[in-house]
């Protein structure tokens, strides 16, 4: 099984890119997600105080995991109901792998399909550090995930496989916004700088209903807007 048959089967399926990581913990996310919620830059999101070994190691969270796919899909292709439509995808390109017989390790199954195993807003997973572990991103300024094609608005999902898959060394990007500071100043709540982002001040945590860090971001310039808004 390798990375480059399974991108090709999610582009088949409707996914917008897909990535491919092994799974690991990620100390580094570790060190900073526990200092970041010690100094209550998480708000009222009392479940980032929980499952915390879960959300830094997947293999944790499920049974045998060794491979990580992420999938990445535009609002624009997401729908109303972005989790399910994710999942979904998710879910065909499990199946497709099956029937293609990509199968190799152990008894030859991919994850055990009585365990959740696809992921997408629904549990306790570092979406984003694993997208940029792919190379299908960096985070920027606005502390989005941005895609050097897509844009920063994308939705993103995982189908974790207890499998091992041969990957090429991801080369994740470092950030790209050089010297802008359009979503910083942008930002009603002031809730962006110093390299971290205070949910307490932030109006689409607060209210679900704001976008301006990415609409004024560059990378969304050429993004069609009105086909790629959520719905909210």
């Amino acid at each position: 099984m390798d990375a480059h048959t399974i991108q090709q089967i999610a582009a088949e399926v409707g996914l917008d890119d897909c990535g491919l990581v092994a799974a690991h913990r990620r100390e580094a996310d570790a060190t900073f997600m526990n200092d970041w919620v010690a100094k209550g830059l998480h708000g009222n999101m009392s479940y980032l105080e929980r499952n915390q070994e879960l959300r830094y190691d997947p293999r944790q969270l499920v049974t045998g995991a060794q491979t990580i796919v992420i999938g990445v899909l535009t609002y624009a292709h997401s729908g109303h109901d972005y989790h399910r439509t994710m999942k979904s995808a998710l879910y065909e390109l499990e199946k497709r792998l099956v029937e293609e017989d990509l199968r190799c390790g152990g008894n030859g199954k991919l994850t055990n399909e009585n365990q959740q195993h696809v992921f997408c807003d629904s549990a306790p997973f570092l979406e984003r550090a694993w997208a940029v572990e792919a190379g299908l991103g960096f985070i920027g300024k606005n502390h989005q995930l941005i895609h050097t094609r897509l844009g920063s608005m994308i939705h993103v999902g995982e189908l974790v496989l207890n499998v091992p898959v041969q990957i090429d060394s991801p080369h994740p990007l470092s950030s790209r916004c050089g010297s802008c500071t359009r979503c910083i100043e942008a930002c009603p709540g002031q809730a962006l700088g110093n390299q971290e982002w205070d949910a307490r001040k932030c109006v689409a945590y607060i209210t679900h209903h704001c976008l301006n860090c990415q609409l004024i971001c560059p990378y969304n310039e050429s993004i069609q807007r009105n086909e790629n808004r959520p719905c909210i």
